[in-house]
């Protein structure tokens, strides 16, 4: 809301939302995916303070999936908790429960999506025994666009948009068919759109030779990179600078940090040297987010359009805006 998204179309999901923040969700009409009984209670108390407004809400839901740990988010629907969360809220006449949400990750394969989709409609057939509910949402995690050099460190082909469409929408379109009164199909593909549309740029600052291993060290770190610290190395392109070509080898290309873990690529067949900047493709997820003031502050963002005329999106971070935020002489 507080960025100009019309409050209607917000879903809040995540394990621990305050009491304040739920109420502001459900009576500005946003849809508020409810993750524990605890939280049924306090809408429930939210909807004895409003009688006179609706509440909108979803019940997140866990359940096991083959080959996954199981999650530790969302409502258990494999024993009553799940069917006392829904009574509870139903109960309440003006809480509108409008369907369930699930989202699992650790597997971006098609097979799967289809067996949390066909799973969601089970349980919606017996949670909502007087006919569908508004939406079913099959949570993300989704894989998207990438090169091939990403594409093939999977140990299986990620899937295409095509194929996940396949596999969610075939199973709804069998048991609900495509009326006005089929849920909604939710899915929530962030990863998968917002990889491909970041890159990051960074120098290479020093190199050196340790135990015959060739290092590489550049001006970004793991969190620019990858920041949720996974094991694949991110498509990188090197700019030459003003030096003379040198023959390809292979490099670890690490990051500025003090943790041994800084490793931005395991090992990259390239001509690298001093001075050369380095870029990291399909960096658009987390990265933004997640990235931590440790030891260097968050770098500009240029946005770059058709056209290639280049706007600052935001704005290199500085210590100063760091210490805003702490109240000492």
């Amino acid at each position: 809301m507080s960025v100009g998204g019309a409050p209607q179309r917000i879903l809040l999901n995540g394990p621990v939302k305050s009491e304040a923040l739920l109420e502001r969700a459900l009576l500005a009409s946003s849809l508020v995916n409810v993750d524990s009984s605890q939280e049924v209670e306090v809408v429930r108390a939210i909807a004895q303070r409003h009688p006179d407004r609706t509440l909108r809400v979803g019940l997140r839901v866990n359940f096991a999936l083959d080959g996954l740990k199981r999650s530790r988010f969302g409502i258990d629907a494999e024993g009553e908790e799940l069917a006392t969360a829904h009574a509870r809220l139903a109960e309440k006449g003006n809480v509108a429960v409008e369907g369930l949400h699930g989202h699992f990750g650790g597997d971006r394969s098609a097979a799967s999506y289809r067996q949390r989709t066909e799973r969601m409609i089970g349980l919606v057939d017996r949670l909502f025994s007087a006919g569908p509910p508004k939406f079913i949402d099959v949570g993300g995690g989704l894989a998207g666009p990438m090169p091939e050099a990403l594409r093939a460190q999977f140990k299986k082909p990620p899937p295409t948009y095509a194929e996940y469409a396949e596999a969610i929408a075939t199973p709804m379109r069998e048991r609900y068919g495509v009326g006005p009164d089929a849920p909604e199909l939710i899915v929530e593909p962030g990863m998968g759109l917002f990889s491909d549309v970041l890159e990051f740029v960074c120098r290479v600052a020093a190199t050196k030779t340790i135990g015959g291993v060739r290092h590489a060290i550049v001006t970004g770190s793991i969190y620019n990179v990858k920041p949720t610290l996974n094991t694949f190395d991110m498509p990188l392109l090197v700019v030459p600078g003003e030096r003379a070509a040198a023959p390809a080898c292979r490099w670890v290309v690490s990051g500025y940090t003090c943790m041994e873990i800084d490793i931005l690529h395991s090992g990259a067949h390239t001509d690298l040297a001093v001075g050369d900047h380095v870029v990291f493709a399909n960096t658009g997820a987390y990265t933004v987010v997640l990235k931590p003031p440790f030891i260097e502050t968050a770098p500009a963002i240029i946005a770059v359009d058709a056209n290639s005329t280049m706007t600052v999106a935001r704005r290199a971070e500085t210590l100063d805006d760091l210490m805003t935020t702490y109240p000492i002489a």
